[in-house]
């Protein structure tokens, strides 16, 4: 079996690393546009502690504690300057995105895993016959153009803008914390991802964004206006910025189906949902073990695939739906700002509770994965 991943990023590199572990003979290699230095993001929220929690992709390296991961225990929401502490019922760990990434790709090349920098996307002609498979892990702003069209995306883009920064600030809770001001309200998410960064993403609405004058105003001109206003929180510290992580609408993703022919996607390239539920990460690591489980299940790779569909889909559609919810409720929060901290703590806690459970699914389908 010959496959090629495209992109190596979580997704693409928990697959190719668990694939060849599963099937040592099989010919797994890795296509990435960028450098290998270019790896974005500040920190990601992931669950559980490694080894123990399965869609923890530091449970899948030997030395996890390398990474220095930082344990959250505790959510605090902040509105009208008074906080509300409660427990996060599971514990979740912080963690530095570009090394993550980095560990997991020395991963794959050590098991003889070749990934090729800088390339560009072949024609759906040539990997159709060079390759059993493809893998598309490349997230949501790949080139879809030449995809079977079953694999056609759906594209929907939230109201509210957001930008990432890192800080120097340590936030030893999850942090969510809403900010009003005479431009309008901002809110802020925060949270260590090792003892020295903090992840601290702003939303906001276009109303508020535009009032603000954001647009017009330089990178460092729209950082010092943020630490101002998110200064009870940040103290002396600032914000830091990455070139590509200005502003943006987030943008939702999605699929009808996960494969078509030799293409299957996995991860962001398959279904994105809004930072705000914290589960972007732990969905491409259940994915990803998924497709490696089917693969490993069927001898035939056509049954394999059909198999990984049935079983992907409905649950990256209950990701979608949970994802959505939460988003639109920060979408329509001024409807809200009016209430008490205790009043808006019971509506965040809300927003999602008349779906399905989404822990519940995730756990069905990491336990047929990893056959338990």
């Amino acid at each position: 079996m010959k496959i090629l991943v495209i992109g190596a990023g979580p997704a693409g590199l928990i697959f190719a690393s668990q694939m060849k572990q599963a099937r040592p003979g099989w010919d797994i290699s890795i296509a990435e546009k960028n450098t290998q230095e270019e790896v974005l993001g500040w920190g990601v929220v992931l669950p559980g502690r490694p080894p123990r929690h399965p869609a923890n992709p530091l449970s899948y390296l030997e030395q996890p504690e390398l990474l220095n991961p930082q344990y959250l225990e505790e959510f605090k929401l902040v509105h009208r300057d008074q906080p509300n502490l409660m427990s996060t019922g599971i514990t979740l760990c912080g963690v530095g995105r570009q090394a993550l990434v980095q560990a997991l790709r020395a991963k794959c090349v050590a098991a003889g895993i070749a990934i090729n920098y800088e390339t560009p996307l072949a024609s759906k002609e040539q990997l159709e016959a060079e390759y059993d498979l493809v893998v598309l892990s490349n997230g949501v702003n790949h080139k879809s153009l030449e995809l079977p069209q079953a694999l056609a995306a759906q594209v929907d883009f939230g109201r509210n803008k957001y930008i990432w920064y890192g800080t120097t600030q340590l936030f030893d809770q999850m942090n969510l914390v809403f900010r009003s001001n005479e431009q309008g309200i901002f809110i802020g998410h925060a949270y260590k991802y090792s003892d020295t960064m903090s992840t601290f993403i702003v939303e906001c609405s276009e109303h508020s964004f535009a009032r603000a004058g954001l647009e017009h105003r330089s990178d460092s001109e729209v950082a010092a206006y943020l630490a101002k206003t998110f200064a009870a929180e940040l103290g002396d510290h600032g914000l830091v910025s990455q070139p590509g992580q200005g502003w943006r609408n987030f943008m939702t993703l999605s699929r009808e189906q996960a494969c078509d022919g030799k293409f299957v996607m996995i991860g962001d390239a398959l279904q994105s949902g809004h930072f705000s539920i914290g589960h972007g990460t732990t969905m491409a690591v259940t994915v990803a073990l998924l497709l490696a489980k089917t693969l490993s299940a069927e001898a035939d790779t056509a049954a394999a695939l059909a198999s990984f569909n049935a079983r992907a889909v409905p649950l990256v559609r209950l990701f979608k739906d949970h994802a959505d919810s939460s988003r639109r409720w920060f979408e329509t929060v001024s409807d809200r700002i009016g209430l008490s901290n205790a009043e808006l703590t019971i509506s965040f806690d809300a927003r999602r509770k008349d779906l399905p459970p989404l822990q519940d699914a995730l756990m069905a389908t990491l336990g047929y994965a990893l056959g338990r």
